[in-house]
């Protein structure tokens, strides 16, 4: 068993990074693929066999590991097809590489399969042997694990199938799929693209509510759009979360950039701003008012991108989202409340406002400046210049006026 663990590679072991990085990237389909539809699943874990004896974590900090309870074995995405295509770790990475269209691996150097003194190592572990990496390493492989989260989203969403609209989440949002698609167990995905339309991550939405993002994927500055194209129109409508921009699109008939959350929508309003100058943007804020809480982080990111941006701002006048007011109101409540967009009132000032009115001001003023007067003229007196420091006027040292001259001095 120790010649299926990918961790014999002693040195430039990145070929092997980027093709964990990317099965993990397809961890779902990689699963379905070996080990067919689990028989339980929640939003954490997969499991399969009659006792789910076998579980895949595809959630959380763990994500694209496995363990098998009866055999007491477990590991990562190239442990489990080195087990189920019954090869070694060689197999499984020429394998992999195949079943992700990547080119043939060429190994640098490797130690000897017979060496048994190289551990096995499960996903997450490290040698001591291991090396620290330097930053530039880290941005490097930071930069590496971007693009082969790009690389897999685009594969992941060329290979779905467009969303079925009876599915249970689209059911209670109330929601159309507008062009979202869904892969196999009924999980929904959303596209968070850039602005000239390279998909660089996804969001798996799952029957229940639960939402993941693509491990590795760049989430930030990038969104997606719900309805027509943005460059031809006269307004844009920016929220957080896509069921929220279903509705407001639903609602209005206008493009609608969903950030995926408030963080998001403060870096986002600024590129669609700059891009589109021409067009309207109108703010979709959260309305994160909850008992106890003196904060409204979803109102103050909308407020801040709102004058980021000059853009108009609606905030639902129900806690919750403009999807929450549609469940309450109807979808006529959403419309009116987005009409009803209005420019973010201006900020309070930060000093002191005014105790005193204009005529008490002016006279403590006047009295200010007849005692600072008096302390020039004190000043003066008590501390008369020498006459070394008296300044010498250059031209009055060449004047020709009698006045100037030393007495005794002939003119002329």
């Amino acid at each position: 068993m120790r010649t299926s663990s990918p961790y014999f590679v002693v040195k430039d072991t990145s070929d092997l990074r980027e093709v964990r990085l990317a099965l993990i990237g397809n961890w779902s389909s990689l699963l379905i693929e070996l080990l067919g539809k689990p028989q339980r699943r929640t939003g954490r874990q997969w499991r399969w066999n009659r006792r789910g004896s076998l579980s895949a974590v595809v959630s959380g900090a763990k994500l694209g590991t496995w363990f098998d309870h009866e055999r007491g074995i477990g590991g990562g995405p190239l442990e489990l097809i080195a087990r189920e295509q019954n090869s070694d770790w060689r197999g499984a990475a020429d394998w992999a590489r195949r079943w992700l269209g990547m080119p043939q691996w060429q190994p640098s150097r490797l130690l000897s399969a017979q060496d048994d003194a190289a551990p096995i190592l499960l996903s997450g572990e490290a040698s001591e042997a291991t090396a620290v990496p330097s930053a530039d390493e880290e941005m490097a492989w930071d930069e590496q694990q971007r693009f082969y989260a790009r690389r897999a989203a685009t594969m992941t969403w060329e290979e779905a199938l467009p969303a079925d609209p009876a599915h249970p989440y689209l059911q209670r949002k109330g929601a159309k799929p507008y062009g979202i698609r869904m892969e196999l167990l009924d999980v929904l995905l959303v596209p968070l693209r850039d602005l000239d339309g390279t998909i660089h991550t996804l969001q798996r939405i799952y029957e229940d509510g639960t939402k993941r993002f693509l491990s590795g994927g760049a989430k930030a500055g990038h969104f997606t759009l719900i309805g027509g194209a943005l460059e031809n129109a006269h307004g844009i409508l920016l929220c957080e979360g896509w069921a929220t921009g279903a509705t407001a699109h639903e609602a209005t008939g206008l493009p609608v950039i969903a950030a995926m959350d408030a963080g998001n929508l403060l870096r986002v309003a600024p590129l669609i701003h700059d891009r589109f100058p021409d067009a309207t943007l109108v703010i979709l804020a959260d309305n994160d008012l909850k008992p106890g809480r003196d904060t409204n982080p979803g109102v103050n990111a909308a407020m801040t991108a709102a004058r980021a941006t000059n853009a108009l701002i609606a905030i639902p006048s129900i806690p919750g989202d403009f999807n929450d007011l549609a469940a309450a109101g109807g979808i006529d409540a959403v419309r009116r409340e987005i009409w009803a967009a209005a420019p973010p009132p201006k900020l309070s000032p930060t000093y002191p406002l005014p105790t005193l009115d204009l005529m008490t001001v002016r006279g403590r003023l006047d009295d200010q400046m007849a005692e600072f007067m008096a302390d020039v003229a004190t000043y003066w007196g008590d501390n008369q210049p020498d006459a070394d420091l008296v300044p010498q006027v250059p031209w009055a040292a060449s004047s020709t006026s009698e006045a100037t001259m030393p007495r005794g001095t002939a003119c002329c």
